[in-house]
């Protein structure tokens, strides 16, 4: 080949001025995939990768029409295009398949139309030039590049949630802790003002206490009114120092999430006596300790289950006939080990109406509502027992009244 043809071979194909024949001569073994067809629409040269591409066998092809030899979906597609070609207009566009694998390939499809020189007023193009380019690749990276891009917003969307979430767990944090502020100074003032109240309510109760037993060791007949003036007294003492110590433990330690401070060792013998204590002194012989336990030091937080046991005393006293005994029973069990403690009375029992909200707050049955109290006691011994993670059942005693049943883990802190 001479260095003019060689020349001529590398100027663009919408420029080529060499026969078919030379195309066939040149290209005919080309590994390019590419395609020349005449101006009567039959193919003249379709290398082997052409074919390929298309699909259709290589052999034979020269000299078909180019629409029995082009797949119908492709010319619907490009038919506007290989027109236009076809008038002399040089085309480009892309086109792709999908193998069977799912892979999607990707050619760049130029149509470069060969017009005789030597035309005077040239319409159609004598022949046409199809040239393949191979643009997977280029596909591929703006795949990717669109794939990155979309992953690059969804971090920038996610940190954007993520620094809103921020705000809003650091609104919540500041919420919460003005509120713990608050309640831990609500609960301050609760304590200062129980303290300041309950202090004289003890000392006026300790003191008709002693008045009664000062009038007692008299031994006087006409004392008799005073002395029933002075219990009178001290019950309505009693209730109201009740009545406090429940208010101050919902409306403090139960009111902020449930953290009344860790158990500690207690000695059994002296909470139960502290408890008696507590209870009105003309009530104390109705009470009869039954110790079925050897334990003597057991884990809880002494002030509640203080709290805890003369609410359901107190219960058991006000509920059951006046001659009728209560009875407070500990015991305890080996697996699981725990502490129970039942309250046992010879009352009336609690109603079906009363039984399903019998723990719930301000709960009291519609026959005792006129009996002084705000229905915290038994909401007071359900909260305490659940801070110590055991349980409080309402159970039958046969032939009447009730038992009230509490069962306190122990070892929880081992």
């Amino acid at each position: 080949m001479s260095a003019s043809s060689s020349a001529t071979l590398n100027t663009n194909a919408d420029a080529l001025w060499f026969a078919p024949a030379q195309l066939l001569r040149l290209f005919g073994n080309s590994p390019v995939a590419m395609a020349y067809w005449g101006h009567d629409q039959r193919l003249r040269l379709a290398t082997p990768q052409w074919c390929e591409w298309f699909g259709i066998p290589s052999t034979g092809v020269a000299g078909q029409l180019l629409t029995e030899a082009l797949p119908a979906t492709f010319l619907d597609a490009h038919r506007d295009t290989l027109q236009a070609a076809a008038l002399g207009q040089r085309q480009q566009f892309d086109a792709s398949k999908t193998d069977a694998h799912g892979a999607t390939a990707w050619r760049r499809i130029s149509l470069s139309p060969y017009i005789w020189q030597g035309k005077a007023s040239p319409k159609t193009a004598d022949g046409v030039l199809m040239l393949m380019q191979d643009c997977t690749a280029e596909y591929r990276a703006r795949a990717e590049e669109a794939l990155l891009h979309a992953q690059l917003a969804a971090l920038s969307s996610t940190e954007q949630e993520r620094t809103e979430e921020k705000g809003e767990l650091l609104k919540l944090r500041t919420l919460l802790d003005w509120r713990t502020a608050m309640l831990a100074e609500h609960s301050d003032m609760l304590q200062l003002l129980s303290h300041e109240i309950r202090q004289p309510l003890n000392n006026a109760s300790a003191a008709m206490q002693a008045t009664m037993k000062a009038i007692a060791d008299l031994h006087l007949e006409q004392a008799t009114p005073a002395s029933k003036a002075l219990l009178r007294a001290e019950h309505v003492l009693q209730q109201v120092i009740g009545t406090l110590d429940n208010t101050l433990a919902a409306g403090t330690i139960l009111a902020v999430g449930g953290k009344a401070g860790a158990s500690t060792d207690t000695d059994l013998p002296t909470l139960i006596n502290l408890v008696l204590h507590d209870i009105a002194a003309d009530n104390r012989p109705r009470i009869q300790v039954v110790w079925d336990a050897d334990a003597r030091t057991v884990q809880l937080h002494p002030a509640l289950m203080r709290l805890t046991i003369r609410n359901l005393l107190n219960n058991a006293l006000n509920y059951a006939p006046a001659d009728t005994p209560v009875r407070l029973r500990i015991a305890e069990s080996d697996d699981p080990l725990a502490l129970i403690i039942e309250v046992i009375d010879e009352g009336p029992g609690i109603s079906e109406e009363l039984r399903p909200r019998l723990f719930e707050k301000g709960s009291r049955g519609a026959e005792h509502r006129h009996r002084a109290g705000a229905g915290l006691g038994l909401f007071i011994v359900r909260s305490v027992v659940q801070l110590h993670q055991g349980t409080v059942q309402a159970l039958p005693h046969e032939p009447h009244g009730t038992i009230m049943r509490l069962e306190l883990p122990q070892g929880l802190d081992d």
